[in-house]
């Protein structure tokens, strides 16, 4: 993370209190983001973002700030693409496309949100398809 510019002080506790939080879509569980260090990535940018906004890491957190905890979790996407390129992980890129997707047409994120999530798609797209031309070669 620290090449790519990403410093964080957030500890396991943090983590660990982030998924014990109340939220009002299923989300993926701390089992499966162990398992993938991107995710790992996504997950402690968005929680250092919170964090940094002042917020504490209640049960109800994201359920009393939905904006800022997605402003939280668009930049740690971000992020997470960043590295997945800058390492090359094609196989990661081409499921978070699926779920970048969602993003784009979640009813509960005004507009212009889900504007940003659609750039980032396309983006995220654009990578993945230099990658792949770079594999290829």
């Amino acid at each position: 993370m620290l090449d790519c510019g990403i410093d964080t002080d957030v500890t396991t506790d943090d983590l660990i209190q982030w998924f014990e939080t109340e939220i009002p879509i299923p989300d993926i569980s701390l089992g499966d983001v162990i398992l993938d260090p991107l995710l790992v990535v996504h997950e402690l940018v968005e929680i250092d973002e919170i964090l940094k906004m002042g917020l504490e890491l209640t049960k109800d957190v994201i359920i009393k700030n939905p904006r800022k905890v997605d402003d939280a979790h668009l930049k740690a996407a971000t992020v997470e693409v960043k590295i997945a390129n800058s390492i090359g992980s094609v196989e990661h890129l081409r499921e978070r496309v699926k779920d970048m997707e969602k993003w784009c047409v979640e009813e509960t994120l005004p507009e212009s949100r889900r504007i940003e999530y659609r750039h980032l798609m396309l983006d995220t797209k654009s990578i993945l398809s230099d990658l792949e031309r770079k594999r290829r070669h």
